[in-house]
Order: C-alpha cells, then structure tokens, then sequence
C-alpha cells in the first residue's frame, strides 16, 4: 500500500502523480489502468487544493493500493469545502475513468474514494462526457 500525505499547493501535483505512477508501475499496473489512476488522483488532489482550502493552508492525504482484481484510491483532506462549485467536470471524468467513485463530506473530513478493476487491454470503453455516453451506448447497441 502506497500511503503518503502532501502540502494542498498545486506545485504539489508533479510529485502526487509521479509518485502514485511509479508506485503502480512497481506493483505491475498496466499502462492504461496507471494512467486512469493517476488522472483520478491528480482531478481528486486538485480538488482538494482548489475547494478544501482555497487560500488556506493545509494536507492532502493520498493511499493507493493495488490488489490481484482492483486497484483502489483514496484521496482526503480536512478543508473547509465552502462555496465549492457543483456541476464541474471533474467528478464525470473520475466516474467515467472508474467503476466506482464515492465522495463523502462527514465530521470535518472530505474523503473521494475510487474502485478500479484490474481489466485485459481492450476491455475498456473510451469516456466519453454523460450527455454523449447514452448516445454513444444505443449506437452500440444498434449494431
């Protein structure tokens, strides 16, 4: 398990997303998997930054651990959340890079959660935004 805290500043995001590739690329991660999981953490960590504190001080806490089936991440901190802006992008793209993807904001903690399965190449759907998904799956399945 891959367990590390950083300063919530966004000089930070070089060494989050080195450190959490390195680590799955030393616990074999596939290439594609590796970088959905980077880009998960790198969106939650920003988020983090941008929405927890804002201009304040304060860490992010960062655990990655990769299983024989999945590959789960976890990124908290204790900032404030106030004045946070819904109906970003960045939530969708998370979703549409894992299968499971939970937020919780309980006793002073913002928690996101992500759940990744460990798939063969070629299994994976590309992402695409919600609004374009359900067109994209009727077209696939008309064919």
């Amino acid at each position: 398990m891959l367990t590390f805290i950083v300063p919530a500043a966004g000089e930070q995001l070089p060494l989050v997303r080195h450190r959490v590739s390195s680590w799955l690329a030393s616990h074999r991660v596939s290439g594609e998997l590796r970088r959905d999981v980077v880009t998960v953490v790198d969106e939650a960590v920003s988020n983090s930054i941008q929405h927890g504190y804002a201009d304040a001080d304060g860490l992010v806490a960062v655990t990655v651990q990769a299983g024989p089936a999945e590959v789960l991440a976890l990124v908290a901190d204790h900032g404030s959340w106030s004045g946070a802006a819904a109906g970003g992008l960045g939530l969708a793209v998370m979703r549409g890079l894992a299968q499971e993807v939970e937020l919780l904001h309980e006793d002073g903690r913002t928690t996101l959660s992500a759940r990744f399965e460990r798939r063969r190449a070629g299994d994976r759907k590309a992402w695409a935004p919600p609004a374009q998904r359900a067109t994209t799956d009727r077209a696939s399945a008309s064919r």
